[in-house]
């Protein structure tokens, strides 16, 4: 089972993408407002962020714009092979699409893409599916076009060039319309699907590669496990958890949710926190407490807070909020 796209921290190249994309329409300041990252970080190559904070982007960008279909098409059509990474080049060295792909799952997290991929095969059809449960609902439709549209973009350029017969979509009419013509101008489309499937043939996805090298491959095939291992151990589970719940806005999961995304033994989760000095709890309230003063500086109302941070009364966020920096909400507001 793979890793959660939320539980490991990648490079900022997905949120340079968009900045770029939208720079004749929005400032910089303006599509990185409230995720903590600065113009620095984004010429970092070596900076990486986390998942909430490139949908903070993704927010910011639909708030300016509006949530209008195409937009998503419009940012991920600028991608190209070259901001894959090592994702990129391991896909270019193997034999076919189909075992490239194989090779790159397992590490998608290292990628600028949110959707999950994977690979469906039968007699009739084969198929990529691109999951998106993981998403938010609010940003949903946008990194649903945009990383699918950034998949054409880097198979053409990869020289990948696949003919699907038929594209199911989540998205709606117009939104599905014009994602399919990023593919194919001939693709049957079925929008408003409980999956994203782009499918054709059988035999599709076994297309050669012009540059494969199975020796190559494998080198950047460990290259990919050592950059994700380095990653996971450098945050721990801590850094995991926390991400997990920034993740969802208002939603916050519970211990057992958290320890079966990350494949994790509910006890083992405990032990793993214990050992890093802090526990589920202290990290629920430790996020609860900077979304809590976030909101109160971008002048949210008290009801507006307690209600997006889980709390079924008023009266039990301005005690936890109390407890946590010794004066209530309202004092911190007129501070």
């Amino acid at each position: 089972m793979g890793t959660p796209v939320w539980a490991v921290p990648r490079g900022t190249e997905g949120v340079r993408i968009m900045t770029q994309a939208v720079a004749d329409y929005m400032s910089l300041p303006e599509c990185l407002r409230g995720t903590g990252l600065t113009e620095a970080d984004l010429a970092d190559e070596d900076a990486e962020i986390w998942a909430h904070q490139e949908f903070t982007v993704v927010r910011n960008i639909i708030g300016k714009l509006g949530d209008r279909a195409g937009l998503g098409i419009d940012v991920g059509g600028i991608s190209t092979f070259g901001r894959t990474g090592i994702l990129g080049f391991t896909f270019l060295a193997s034999a076919t699409v189909r075992e490239g792909l194989a090779r790159i799952l397992p590490y998608l997290a290292l990628s600028p893409s949110h959707v999950a991929l994977s690979i469906e095969t039968d007699e009739t059809s084969d198929c990529i599916v691109a999951d998106d449960e993981d998403i938010p609902a609010d940003v949903r439709p946008f990194i649903v076009e945009r990383d699918l549209a950034g998949l054409a973009a880097v198979l053409e350029g990869a020289n990948a060039k696949l003919e699907p017969r038929w594209f199911e979509t989540t998205l709606d009419e117009e939104r599905a319309a014009r994602l399919v013509k990023t593919w194919s101008l001939t693709a049957d489309v079925r929008p408003n699907q409980p999956r994203n499937r782009i499918g054709g043939p059988p035999g599709m996805l076994d297309i050669p590669m012009p540059q494969s090298d199975p020796n190559t491959a494998r080198v950047f095939e460990r290259q990919c496990r050592q950059l994700l291992e380095r990653r996971l151990a450098r945050v721990g589970v801590t850094g995991q958890v926390r991400s997990r719940l920034l993740h969802t806005p208002g939603s916050f999961p519970s211990m057992q949710n958290v320890a079966d995304e990350l494949h994790l033994d509910p006890r083992t989760l405990r032990r793993r926190l214990t050992d890093e000095g802090t526990s589920f709890r202290t990290l629920v309230d430790e996020v609860r407490r900077a979304l809590a003063e976030r909101l109160l500086l971008e002048n949210a109302s008290i009801e507006t807070i307690a209600q997006q941070l889980g709390y079924a009364e008023t009266a039990s966020f301005t005690h936890a909020f109390t407890r946590w920096t010794g004066s209530p909400p309202s004092r911190f507001s007129r501070r």
